[in-house]
C-alpha cells in the first residue's frame, strides 16, 4: 500500500471541501416565499414628468388629475395599479411604498427617501398586488404631498364586475395643475 504524503492528503481534502461547497450552494432555498398571502410591491416609477425636465406630462391624463388605473388579470391573479401624477419632490431619491392588504382594503403609503430640491413634480408609479383573497376592496393611497384640504385618493372597486378602470381626484395646488 503506497504511503500518502502531506501534499496528497491536502489536495484530496481541498477537493472534497470544494465538492461539498458546490453541492450545498446548489441546494439554496428560494429567497421569495409568501405562503400564498396577499402581497404588494412597487414595481417601477418614472422620472419627473413636469415639462421643464424635458419629459412631457401624460397626453391622456391632464396634470390637474391625480389618478389610479387598475387592471386585474384573472389568469395570473395579479392586480396592477398605476398611480398617475403622484406628487413628490423633484429630487426624491428612491421612491418607496408600504403596502398593507386586508380582506377589504389595500392601503398604499407612498414615501420618498429625500427632498433635496426646492421644487416638486409629478411621477407615475406602478404597483403589483398578488394573491388577493377577495374581489372587492377599498383602495387608499396615502400621498406625502396631498394638500390637506383636497380629497384623499381612495375608491371602492369590485374586480368581478369591473376588472379594469380608472379613478381620479382633481388637484388644484402645486405640483398639480401646472400649465
Amino acid at each position: 500500500m503506497p504511503r500518502m504524503n502531506f501534499l496528497s492528503v491536502f489536495r484530496s481534502m481541498a477537493f472534497t471541501v470544494i465538492i461539498i461547497a458546490f453541492i450545498i450552494s446548489g441546494c439554496e432555498k428560494s429567497s421569495v416565499t409568501n405562503d400564498g398571502k396577499p402581497e404588494g410591491a412597487l414595481v417601477k416609477y418614472t422620472d419627473c414628468k413636469n415639462t421643464f425636465t424635458g419629459l412631457a406630462v401624460s397626453d391622456t391624463t391632464p396634470n390637474n388629475l391625480d389618478c389610479i388605473e387598475y387592471n386585474f388579470n384573472n389568469d395570473d391573479g395579479i392586480l396592477r395599479l398605476k398611480h398617475i401624477n403622484a406628487g413628490f419632490n423633484c429630487c426624491p431619491g428612491k421612491i418607496t411604498a408600504d403596502i398593507s392588504i386586508s380582506s377589504d382594503a389595500i392601503i398604499i403609503n407612498e414615501k420618498e427617501q429625500s427632498a433635496l430640491c426646492d421644487c416638486d413634480c409629478l411621477f407615475d408609479i406602478d404597483y403589483e398586488i398578488k394573491n388577493l383573497d377577495s374581489w372587492a376592496f377599498k383602495i387608499v393611497v396615502v400621498e406625502p404631498y396631498r394638500p390637506t384640504e383636497e380629497a384623499v385618493l381612495e375608491f371602492n372597486v369590485g374586480l368581478k364586475a369591473q376588472p379594469s378602470g380608472k379613478f381620479c381626484v382633481e388637484r388644484h395646488n402645486y405640483p398639480w395643475n401646472m400649465n
